[in-house]
């Protein structure tokens, strides 16, 4: 017998099968940014990067008082929550009571983090629930590590990963799952499979290695990105993708591999198995599934638009 969450889905499939633009059932998943704030001016990031001139007073944590129309009206419809996006979400006082009623509620929670704040508590309650915790790491060197991330020591992100380790070691959820995202850009490629045997060490999962994409910038460290240079990234994925099989951590095809317009037709030519029957990058199912909520309350079909 299908459960709510199942009927919802479904009917949200048929209608993105039937290429309507609207969904006709709540969303199972939901993005929540609990604060555009961050303690890093990350040079990938695209809020945040340092020649971005805005300062602290344009971003915000999320009022309590949306928060509690998001609680009552949302929260009870959805199977997955993902924490993330704009800003760090251990900085936000509003984010430990989201993640409470989250984990209350039995909600499949992932948290995004740069590892920088360490709260033991909450953590442990992370890893004793069907949750993942991604930590973005974009270095496995001190010298890289502040190049890419200004002001995140490498030794503090490690401090983060050995904390959950030490945890899931005394008990943790069979569904828990610990990842690492990483950016790649001419500064660090050459470390992708040294972050693939750096995660084994931690107990992490998954890595995904993501492209940077460049919005428009024209900074100098735009020159950084590889979007458009699959020949260059590949063959470092492949390395850290088999050493992922040795090692037992996964290493999927995530957008590392796309062109700058997303077509997908250097993976078509390059890696075939990746793409579906008809030679085309799938479609992405997420707005019809998720809903992204910006810290101000605005609603978005997912992070892109």
């Amino acid at each position: 017998m299908w459960d709510r969450h199942t009927i919802r889905r479904k009917m949200n499939s048929l209608s993105r099968r039937a290429q309507w633009t609207w969904a006709p059932a709540l969303p199972i998943r939901a993005w929540i940014v609990a604060t555009s704030r961050c303690n890093l001016r990350c040079r990938t990031c695209p809020t945040h990067h340092p020649a971005d001139p805005r300062g602290p007073e344009h971003f915000e944590d999320m009022r309590p008082q949306i928060y509690e129309r998001l609680r009552r009206g949302l929260l009870p419809a959805l199977q997955e929550v993902y924490l993330s996006g704009g800003g760090e979400p251990f900085l936000a006082p509003i984010f430990y009571r989201m993640l409470d009623d989250m984990l209350d509620a039995d909600k499949r929670v992932l948290v995004v983090t740069n590892g920088t704040i360490i709260r033991p508590d909450y953590l442990e309650r992370l890893v004793r629930a069907p949750s993942q915790i991604r930590v973005s790491l974009d270095g496995t060197t001190p010298e890289v590590m502040d190049h890419m991330r200004p002001g995140a020591r490498l030794d503090r992100v490690l401090e983060f990963m050995k904390t959950v380790k030490e945890i899931m070691d005394r008990s943790k959820h069979p569904a828990f799952e610990f990842q690492l995202s990483f950016v790649v850009t001419r500064s660090n490629v050459e470390q992708m499979t040294d972050c693939v045997e750096l995660a084994h060490r931690y107990g992490v999962r998954t890595v995904a290695f993501g492209n940077f994409t460049i919005d428009g910038r024209t900074d100098e460290f735009a020159r950084e990105s590889l979007i458009q240079r699959p020949d260059v990234v590949l063959p470092h994925w492949e390395r850290a993708y088999k050493r992922g099989l040795e090692l037992g951590v996964l290493v999927p095809p995530t957008l590392v591999f796309l062109g700058n317009e997303g077509s997908g037709k250097d993976i078509d030519q390059q890696r075939p198995d990746l793409c579906n029957s008809s030679g085309r990058i799938k479609h992405c199912p997420i707005p019809w599934w998720y809903t992204y909520i910006e810290v101000d309350g605005t609603v978005k079909p997912c992070c892109a638009f």
